[in-house]
C-alpha cells in the first residue's frame, strides 16, 4: 500500500492512498471463500456450489465487501505510516476502483492540535465571599409578597395607574388584524409597558366601557411586522382588579412553613447565602478557565469551530424564541449571529483540548461509579427512574458523551483545587 500525505490547514490533514493489485484480490479472495459458505445457488446445497460459480453469481457482492474492508484497513495503515493523531471520522472522496484491480482514494481528516500546555496549576484567581445585606432579604421578602398577592375588584372607579385591567383587545396593522382576538388578557397599567403610550390612553376607562385607540409601535418591538407601524386597538373594559399585597407577619410566614416572620427571614437570608456561594464559583471557575484559554494559543480544526458556532447559533435562537421573537426573523440573523459568537466559539473549542490534554497528563479518568452517580443526579433532577435512564443512554449511544462530561467536571475540580484562590 501507498500513502501520502498533505496538511491543508494547521489541523486538517489529506491522505491519498492506493492499495495495489495485489492487495485486492487477496482480499477478494478471503471474501469469496466466506461466500461460497453460505452461497445459494439452484442446482447446488448451499454452501456447495463451485468457487467459480459463486465469483458469477456474488461478483457485486463481494465488490462492495471488499470496498468496505479494504478502505477502512488503508486507512488505518496510512494513519499509522504518517503517525498521525485524528480526530473523528475521515472524509472519504475520489474513490477509484475498477473491476476488480488496484483501488485508491483520498481522506480528509482533522487531526488533534500541538501545542505544550502551559502551567496549569497553581493559578491565581479570586473568589467572592458571600455578603448579604439586610436590603437582600427585604427584596426577597417583598418578592414573597408580590407572588402571594391577592386581586381585589376596584369597583366603579375608573382604571388608574398600578391597576389590572381585564380586557378583550383587537389590534389591526396595515388594515388587517395583527394577532387573534385577545379575550380577558389582563392588562398592567404602566407606564413601560411594552407598547409606549398604551396605558395612558387606557387611563379612565370603566367597567363595561370600550374604547378605540391609536399609536405607532416602536422601532424596536419583538414583532418586526408590526415595528414602527400606525396600529388601531379596540379594548373593551371587562374588569378592573387592584392588587393586594400580604402584610409581612408571623400568620404570613406560616404559609411558607416558618413559625414566625424572624424564621422567615433567617431562611431567606440563608438561601441568598447559598445561591451567592453558588455564583461565586461559577465566578471563579469562569476566570480559571479563561487564564487556562489565554495563556494557552494554538490553531483548533476548523470544523470543530464551525460546529460549535452551528451550535451557539441554535440555542441563542432557542433563548430568543422563548422571549417571544418569530423564528423566521431570527433565522434571517444567522450570519450577524454567526460573527458575535465567532470569537468565543474559537475560545470553547480550544478549552475543550485544554482539559483534555490535562486529564491525560494527570491520568483522570472515568470509573463506574462515576457513572452511576451522574446516573442519580439525572434521576432526582428529572424525577425519573434511574434503570430508565441507563437504558435510554445505551440505547441512544449516549454514554461516551456522558463520560467525556464527567471528565471534564473531574479536571476542572483538579485544577480549582491546585489553584491559588484569594478570597475577597
Amino acid at each position: 500500500m501507498k500513502s501520502k500525505s498533505k496538511q491543508l490547514e494547521e489541523c486538517t490533514t489529506i491522505f491519498e492512498i492506493s492499495v495495489p493489485e495485489a492487495d485486492i484480490a487477496r482480499a477478494f479472495d478471503e471474501v469469496y471463500d466466506e461466500i461460497v459458505k453460505v452461497a445459494n445457488i439452484p442446482g447446488f446445497r448451499v454452501g456447495k456450489a463451485p468457487k467459480e460459480l459463486v465469483r458469477k453469481h456474488y461478483s457485486k457482492n463481494a465488490r462492495e465487501e471488499v470496498l468496505k474492508r479494504a478502505i477502512p484497513d488503508a486507512y488505518r495503515v496510512a494513519l499509522e505510516e504518517h503517525k498521525a493523531d485524528a480526530i473523528g471520522l475521515p472524509e472519504i472522496s475520489d474513490v477509484n476502483f475498477e473491476g476488480e484491480k488496484s483501488l485508491s482514494f483520498k481522506a480528509r481528516v482533522d487531526t488533534r492540535p500541538k501545542f505544550k500546555l502551559k502551567n496549569y496549576k497553581g493559578l491565581g484567581i479570586t473568589r467572592k465571599k458571600p455578603v448579604i445585606a439586610q436590603e437582600d432579604v427585604d427584596k426577597t421578602l417583598q418578592n414573597l409578597r408580590e407572588v402571594s398577592a391577592q386581586y381585589s375588584d376596584a369597583g366603579d372607579r375608573p382604571v388608574q395607574m398600578g391597576d389590572y385591567m381585564v380586557s378583550d383587545l383587537d389590534c389591526i396593522v396595515d388594515g388587517k388584524p395583527a394577532h387573534k382576538k385577545r379575550e380577558n388578557l389582563w392588562l398592567f397599567m404602566d407606564k413601560d409597558s411594552i407598547v409606549p403610550g398604551l396605558s395612558e390612553r387606557i387611563l379612565g376607562m370603566k367597567k363595561g366601557e370600550d374604547r378605540d385607540i391609536e399609536l405607532t409601535i416602536p422601532e424596536k418591538y419583538p414583532d418586526k411586522n408590526m415595528a414602527g407601524k400606525q396600529a388601531k386597538y379596540h379594548i373593551v373594559a371587562k374588569d378592573i382588579k387592584v392588587r393586594v399585597l400580604p402584610e409581612p407577619t408571623d400568620e404570613f410566614a406560616k404559609n411558607f412553613g416558618k413559625g414566625n416572620l424572624e424564621d422567615l427571614k433567617k431562611e431567606i437570608s440563608s438561601e441568598l447565602v447559598e445561591r451567592a456561594k453558588v455564583s461565586a464559583e461559577i465566578e471563579a471557575e469562569n476566570e480559571l478557565l479563561n487564564k487556562l484559554i489565554d495563556d494557552n494559543e494554538f490553531q483548533v480544526p476548523s470544523s470543530f469551530v464551525k460546529r460549535q458556532l452551528e451550535y451557539m447559533v441554535e440555542d441563542a435562537k432557542r433563548h430568543l424564541t422563548e422571549k417571544g421573537f418569530k423564528k423566521e426573523d431570527l433565522d434571517k440573523k444567522d450570519d450577524e449571529l454567526k460573527e458575535k459568537f465567532r470569537k468565543d466559539a474559537a475560545r470553547r473549542v480550544r478549552l475543550l483540548f485544554i482539559l483534555d490534554e490535562i486529564a491525560r497528563t494527570e491520568n483522570i479518568g472515568v470509573a463506574e461509579e462515576n457513572v452511576s452517580t451522574a446516573y442519580k443526579s439525572i434521576s432526582q433532577q428529572s424525577g425519573k427512574n434511574e434503570s430508565d435512564i441507563r437504558a435510554y443512554y445505551e440505547k441512544e449511544n449516549l454514554i461516551d458523551g456522558l463520560k467525556d462530561k464527567i471528565r471534564e467536571t473531574k479536571t476542572i475540580k483538579f485544577l480549582l483545587d491546585n489553584a491559588q484562590i484569594e478570597e475577597k
